[in-house]
C-alpha cells in the first residue's frame, strides 16, 4: 500500500494530536507503523501510533528506543501515550545530556511539579 504511506507520511508532518482517525483506518495504520519499527523509523512510527491512540505500543516503541539509546524518539512515545512514569525517567536522562527545554516538557507533561520547579530556579 505504498499510496496508503505517502497519506500517513503527509498526517505524521501535522499536528498529530488534533487528528481523529476513522475506526475502520486504525489497523491500516498500526500496520505501516509496524512496518516502520522494523525498518528502524521509530519516530514515525511513534507519531502513527499517536494518531491511532494506541498507549500500550507508544510505550513498547518508546522502550525499544530507550534500549537502542535514542532519548529523544523516547520521548514522543512516552510524550503522546501520557506515560508520567516514564516521562520522569526520560525528564533525568534528558537533563543528563543536557537538554533542559525537553527535559522541561517531558516534566511538566508528568506533571512534576517539583522538577519543573527545579528547572525553573537552576536553569
Amino acid at each position: 500500500m505504498e499510496d496508503f504511506n505517502l497519506v500517513i507520511k503527509e498526517l505524521i508532518n501535522k499536528n498529530i494530536e488534533d487528528i481523529s482517525l476513522p475506526e475502520h483506518m486504525r489497523k491500516e495504520f498500526e500496520k505501516t507503523a509496524e512496518r516502520y519499527i522494523k525498518n528502524g523509523n521509530h519516530l514515525d512510527a511513534i507519531k502513527v501510533f499517536a494518531i491511532t491512540k494506541n498507549k500500550d505500543k507508544l510505550i513498547e516503541t518508546a522502550n525499544i528506543c530507550l534500549k537502542e539509546e535514542k532519548p529523544y524518539e523516547a520521548f514522543h512515545g512516552f510524550y503522546y501515550a501520557g506515560d508520567s512514569e516514564n516521562l520522569n525517567k526520560i525528564g533525568f536522562v534528558l537533563l543528563q545530556i543536557p537538554d533542559i527545554k525537553t527535559a522541561f516538557k517531558a516534566f511538566e507533561k508528568a506533571k512534576n511539579k517539583e522538577m519543573i520547579e527545579f528547572i525553573m530556579k537552576n536553569f
